[in-house]
C-alpha cells in the first residue's frame, strides 16, 4: 500500500522552528519501518522547496543549496516514490475544486489529491486534513490530530 506525504508534513519535518517539527521528523523517519511505502507528489516537492527557502514562510529559511542537497539525498533512496502529474491530472484537480467546496482556492491540494488518485494512492498523510476530507476516494491521516483534539 502507498501513502502520499503532502507538503505540510514535509515542511513541518524540515523547518526546525515549526512547533510540529520534532513529531513530523520522527514520523517521517519511522516511515521506512512501516509495511507501507511512502510517496510524494512532485508538486509537493516544488511547494516545499518554495516554503523552506522563503523568509515569509519559515522563521529559519534554508539556503537553496541545502534544499538541493536534501532533495538529492531523498531521491537517491528507495522511498519516497515521486509521483508526477500531467494535463489529465490537472483537469481532474480542477473538477475536484468544482465538486468540493473545501477545495475552493486550494488548487494545490486538489492537484495533490488528483495526482495521488491517478497513481492508485488512496491515502494522504498531512498536517492539514481539511482540504482533503471531502474527497471520498481518499483516506486522510493526520499524525497531529491527537495534539489538537
Amino acid at each position: 500500500m502507498l501513502k502520499c506525504i503532502d507538503t505540510t508534513l514535509l515542511f513541518a519535518a524540515t523547518d526546525t522552528t515549526n512547533p510540529l517539527h520534532a513529531r513530523a521528523a520522527k514520523y517521517l523517519k519511522t516511515c521506512a519501518n512501516e509495511p507501507w511505502v511512502t510517496c510524494v507528489c512532485f508538486e509537493s516537492l516544488l511547494r516545499w522547496s518554495n516554503w523552506i527557502t522563503s523568509s515569509e514562510r519559515s522563521a529559519s529559511p534554508l539556503p537553496a543549496a541545502t534544499v538541493q542537497s536534501a532533495l538529492d539525498a531523498m531521491l537517491k533512496r528507495r522511498e519516497p516514490l515521486v509521483l508526477y502529474g500531467d494535463d489529465q491530472i490537472l483537469k481532474r484537480a480542477l473538477k475536484l475544486v468544482e465538486k468540493h467546496p473545501a477545495l475552493k482556492d486550494k488548487l494545490h491540494e486538489a492537484h495533490i489529491a488528483a495526482t495521488a488518485l491517478a497513481h492508485g494512492v488512496n491515502t494522504i498523510v498531512t498536517a492539514n486534513s481539511a482540504p482533503y476530507i471531502a474527497v471520498r476516494e481518499l483516506t486522510v491521516e493526520n499524525p497531529f490530530e491527537t495534539l489538537f483534539a
